[in-house]
């Protein structure tokens, strides 16, 4: 499975991910009742040029993703991650990948809100070590974010490459598919 940052050309994936969530979930990640496709295709279109969405993909489709915007000192996370994909530490992966960009972008807290009753949100927080509020039903969790660091670029970079190589590496395949199954004139084909 590679984990790697979605560009905005991608964006429908993110929103075919949240689209496939079932409406319980998906009153979870958004800690709203009426979360339609509809509603989802205007959130994913309302995200900004400079926003993070971190993807797990697999299979060209994402099975779980982190947004990240961040907005002067404070980076505020949603995370989801489809439910045959759960408890394997995708959430972690994602929010350990989530603190680091933000802290990279100077961003001195990290802060996400769900329902109460979103258990594996919660846990998450938790055993990350963000401190939590529950009020009415609904929880906020914080992180004190400390300056970016080189394992913080790193990870990012590390990221980054990883996702460039695996895009060479398809391209690669599909271009070898194309020349041995006849699609490409012999003259785009180097003799070598």
């Amino acid at each position: 499975m590679l984990v790697r940052k979605l560009y905005a050309h991608e964006r429908s994936l993110y929103a075919d991910h949240l689209k496939r969530l079932p409406d319980n979930d998906r009153r979870l990640r958004f800690a709203s009742a009426a979360v339609s496709e509809t509603w989802i295709d205007r959130y994913v279109d309302g995200i900004r040029d400079d926003d993070l969405i971190l993807a797990a993909v697999e299979s060209d489709k994402v099975v779980g993703a982190v947004h990240v915007a961040v907005n002067g000192a404070v980076a505020e996370i949603g995370i989801s991650v489809d439910a045959d994909h759960r408890a394997t530490g995708m959430g972690s992966e994602l929010l350990t990948q989530a603190v680091a960009f933000a802290r990279n972008r100077r961003a001195e807290k990290l802060y996400t809100l769900c329902l109460s009753e979103n258990r594996s949100m919660v846990a998450l927080a938790k055993r990350s070590g963000m401190e939590l509020h529950c009020d009415s039903g609904e929880a906020e969790a914080f992180l004190d974010l400390p300056p970016p660091d080189p394992l913080t670029v790193s990870q990012e970079v590390q990221t980054g490459l990883f996702a460039m190589f695996h895009s060479w590496a398809e391209m690669v395949d599909a271009y070898g598919e194309a020349v041995v199954n006849g699609l490409l004139p012999k003259d785009q084909v180097s003799k070598g």
